[in-house]
């Protein structure tokens, strides 16, 4: 149950997060000079913003495998025993939805946190990415925990 619960609160704040920043008048805005900015940018995407520039069936195919993808992810957390496995699939799953649900809804993923070195930009993400992110870094470490291979 407090897997769900917390699933549930990281969900609402990501998408929270995401709805006052596309209903706000905000524009960029430097948040840790040379290291990260407020940048509110649209992803049809996926990581990276690959596929971006793709036409509308590719990004049928990428809604549906990304959902197949949540499904496998959602059986491996009820299939699991290990605790800190089911924190980072929470993790994994509540960021995966909040993308999710937002490219289904409105065909695209809302990306604002803009990480740079100096003036060279990496990549522009979100809460969700940073869930999903953090959880398949616990995922991983559980893995070689217990010996997996990865």
């Amino acid at each position: 149950m407090r897997y769900l619960v917390s699933f549930l609160i990281l969900l609402a704040f990501d998408l929270v997060v995401k709805y006052v920043l596309n209903t706000s008048n905000i524009e960029s805005i430097t948040l840790i000079p040379l290291f990260l900015d407020f940048y509110l940018t649209k992803n049809t995407g996926i990581a990276l913003s690959l596929f971006s520039s793709s036409g509308s069936l590719t990004q049928i195919f990428l809604t549906i495998t990304i959902f197949i993808a949540l499904m496998f992810l959602v059986y491996t957390f009820y299939t699991t025993t290990d605790k800190m496995q089911k924190i980072g699939l929470t993790l994994v799953l509540s960021g995966g939805f909040g993308n999710f649900l937002e490219r289904l809804f409105f065909g695209s993923v809302t990306d604002y946190l803009h990480l740079r070195i100096g003036t060279n930009s990496l990549f522009v993400f979100n809460l969700a990415d940073f869930f999903i992110t953090l959880g398949a870094i616990i995922i991983i470490l559980v893995w070689l925990r217990d010996g997996k291979s990865i």
